[in-house]
């Protein structure tokens, strides 16, 4: 058939191989073509849907997909247990390597890092690590909140001084080294596609939130006996399991994205877009949280603001994904593979006929998989 909005004659579907429109929506040509409604990593999902596998794991299928939401559910199961039980230290140790934990396994999963998994996750989650304990520390040394000895700006007594150094400063400082392991990891070049920007920014903030929360928590972990009453801990244990892993990893994978992007000679309003939501959403995190433990607000409601925050951020990574994973899924020639998305036996270029799930996004093994389509197989879309 002929697609209705690039003009390429492309296998029967509903989504267009070539350029991934939804066909037979000629009188909604804008809206066909930029497909909102149909996530390009993930087509079951709203680009809006703040969904967080989805987004942070965009080479995975369905069913995988599934499978790391029951791994994450687990995982949290037993931080409520250590909680109840009173291992309060345990706990902590494993909110902090919960999500890094998960995204190394999907990293293998996935093989995003083509032949060079120890170059690729060495420069971006032991890098982002290195960076975390180095900037942590300095953190530490100038302002020190277990102590008012040489911390000028407690001696100082300068409330706003320290609003602005740890919910302003901080924040920015860090977006900006945050990303320099992906950035200047080696052969770059070998990993063109933004979506690779993307998942090597996130492991990089991963990797620098698990040195963040070690020395943050140093104390507690050091100190705490081996088994107390829980307490209001369960507050803390949310955020560094969650709320804080997913801000580092989605601000700096936003940020690598749009570095990509400019690397392939594009850096519109969505790029530029991105780099500023990674800080100022960033600098809201911080910020929020700072002044409404201040004000000595309810703990929930700073769990709700954090909340909205990483939401908010989920949806822009996704939005600037979405968008890069339309425009760069060139001409890959037609071939026979299985979508890992809906499981269909397909013959396509760049995205799926059947569900229009955007293939440069799939998993390494399947792209590996593809074969020269000599003819279509009866049963095949």
């Amino acid at each position: 058939m002929r697609c209705d909005h690039c003009a390429n004659d492309v296998p029967d579907g509903v989504f267009c191989t070539r350029c991934g429109a939804h066909q037979g929506t000629t009188g909604e040509l804008r809206g066909a073509k930029t497909r909102e409604q149909n996530y390009a990593a993930h087509p079951s999902e709203h680009v809006v849907q703040p969904s967080v596998f989805t987004t942070l794991f965009p080479h995975l299928g369905r069913q995988k997909v599934h499978e790391f939401r029951w791994a994450f559910a687990v995982g949290i199961a037993g931080i409520v247990v250590l909680y109840v039980a009173g291992l309060i230290a345990a706990a902590i140790l494993v909110a902090i390597f919960l999500v890094p934990v998960l995204y190394l396994i999907y990293l293998y999963e996935a093989q995003v890092y083509r032949d060079e998994p120890a170059t690729v996750l060495g420069f971006t989650l032991g890098g982002g690590a290195v960076i975390g304990l180095a900037l942590t520390l300095v953190e530490r040394a100038v302002y020190n909140p277990f102590s008012g000895v040489g911390n000028p700006l407690r001696s100082a007594g300068v409330a706003a001084g320290t609003v602005l150094f740890l919910g302003v400063l901080i924040p920015v400082v860090q977006e900006v080294l945050k990303p320099l392991p992906a950035l200047f990891l080696p052969k770059r070049t070998d990993f063109p596609e933004t979506v690779d920007g993307l998942v090597f920014g996130i492991a990089a903030g991963l990797g620098f939130s698990v040195s963040e929360s070690l020395v943050a928590f140093s104390s507690a972990l050091t100190g705490l006996p081996a088994h107390l009453t829980p307490g209001n801990w369960i507050y803390d244990l949310a955020t560094i399991a969650v709320f804080q892993p997913l801000l580092q990893g989605s601000a700096t994978g936003l940020v690598a994205a749009a570095v990509w992007r400019y690397r392939r000679g594009r850096l519109a309003g969505r790029e530029i877009g991105g780099l500023a939501m990674a800080v100022v959403a960033h600098v809201a995190f911080a910020l929020g949280t700072l002044l409404l433990k201040d004000m000595a607000a309810a703990q929930l409601f700073v769990l709700v603001w954090q909340a909205v925050v990483v939401g908010a951020l989920l949806i822009y990574v996704r939005y600037l994904l979405h968008h890069a994973l339309l425009e760069e899924a060139a001409h890959m020639g037609f071939a026979e593979t299985v979508c890992p998305n809906c499981h269909m036996h397909i013959v396509a270029s760049g995205f799926c006929p059947n569900c229009g799930m955007a293939l440069t996004a799939a998993p390494a093994a399947v792209k590996r998989a593809r074969r020269p389509a000599s003819s279509t197989p009866a049963g095949t879309v």
